[in-house]
Parts: C-alpha cells; structure tokens; sequence
C-alpha cells in the first residue's frame, strides 16, 4: 500500500492552536469524507513539544535559516488514486507533500479511530551529503535493531523513506509513545544506550527537525 505524508504549517497570522483546531474539526474530517478510497488517513498535530526535548545529538548543525515549522501532517495511505485525490482536496493547503515507502519495525500501539495515545514523534531526516542513497538506505536500516533495543519506551516505529516530492530531507523516523512518561524516561534504556545511538547516527545523518504530535486517526486501516 502506498503512503503520502502531507506536512501543513499555519498561514501568516493565523494562531497556530487555532488553525490545528481547524484542521481536527473541519478539513481532516472533509478529506476522509471527500476521498473514500484512502484506506487509512490520519492527523498528526504539533502539539505535544516537552520543555525539555529528550532527544538531541550533540553538535547536529541546526536546520537552514528559514526552514518551515510544521503544525501538522496528515499521514495518507491507498493507491495512486486515492493519494492523488486527498493532494487535490488538499489544494495549496501543505507546505510539503512527499510519497514515501514505508518500513515498519514494530508496532505494538493499538490505534483505533480517535486520538491515539501518547506522543508519535517524527524526525524528518537529512542524511549526509556525501552519501549515495544506497548506502544511506543500508545505514539507516542497519540502525534499526539498535533503536528497538535502545529505544524501550515506543510502542511503535517506522521508518519512511522518501521517494517522490521535493522536500529537503530524505527521511522520516517514527517513534510513537504509548504515553509522555514513557516518552520522557524511557526513551533510552541506559547512558550507554544513548551514546551508541548517538554514535551509529552520526554515520548518515547531517541534521533533523523533530516533530512532537499527537496522532487523531480518522480513518484506521482495515
């Protein structure tokens, strides 16, 4: 099954709690209705930033000058059809619209229709310049058993690799929480755990945004 990922920020001058809002009850509820082919749809929204991040590799560069700052992405999943047809009622309304293939490493999180629980952090991810995509794609799905290990409190992970869309990163990682303390505690099992993780990044990653959502699923996959 394909997967679209659709990442919105807020108009100029419009409150970013209330253009979230907007999207929760009027447009993500409209697109599940307007396009019945997706076999799954869901809101992600940015709203759910600890104080203190738990996560952040000592001396990653920071994002470009100028780079967007997300308030939401709707996560869409079906056939060519369906896909192009939620990027159509969607209209100029995201910032960034990127095809993905997706990689599921675990996923232990039920997630009904409704708000699922806990928080779905999303690093969007731009690898090394100097590396060829292969050895990206090799590198990063090398780190994967080291992440489920480290990693003890998420109840789910994904991994999404970009393949269509200009978007400026190459990848999205997804760590979905059942809960903020497992998020705030848990997310490395040691000190030791945290420095390998660190340390196997630093292979093929240059720099990331990092999203903290919390998922409301409209439409769940069958």
């Amino acid at each position: 099954m394909a997967k679209q990922r659709f990442l919105l920020a807020a108009p100029a001058g419009e409150d970013r709690a209330a253009f979230r809002a907007r999207l929760l009850a009027g447009t993500a509820p409209a697109l599940r209705d307007a396009v019945p082919a997706l076999a799954a749809l869901s809101l992600d929204l940015v709203d759910a930033t600890p104080a203190m991040p738990p996560w952040q590799r000592p001396g990653e560069p920071a994002a470009p000058s100028g780079a967007p700052d997300f308030d939401a992405v709707f996560d869409c999943w079906g056939d060519d059809a369906a896909l192009d047809a939620a990027r159509a009622f969607l209209g100029d309304l995201p910032r960034v619209a990127v095809r993905v293939e997706e990689t599921v490493e675990k996923d232990e999180l039920p997630r009904p229709i409704g708000r699922a629980p806990g928080v779905k952090f999303l690093s969007l991810m731009t690898f090394q310049p100097d590396l060829p995509e292969a050895a990206a794609r090799r590198l990063w799905a090398h780190h994967a058993p080291l992440a489920k290990r480290v990693h003890i409190g998420m109840a789910r992970y994904v991994r999404d690799w970009v393949v269509d869309g200009s978007a400026g990163f190459h990848g999205i990682a997804e760590l979905h929480f059942p809960s903020v303390e497992a998020m705030t505690t848990r997310w490395f099992d040691s000190e030791a755990g945290r420095a390998a993780i660190a340390h196997d990044v630093g292979h093929f990653l240059l720099r990331a945004t990092r999203l903290y959502t919390t998922e409301h699923v409209l439409k769940a996959a069958a």
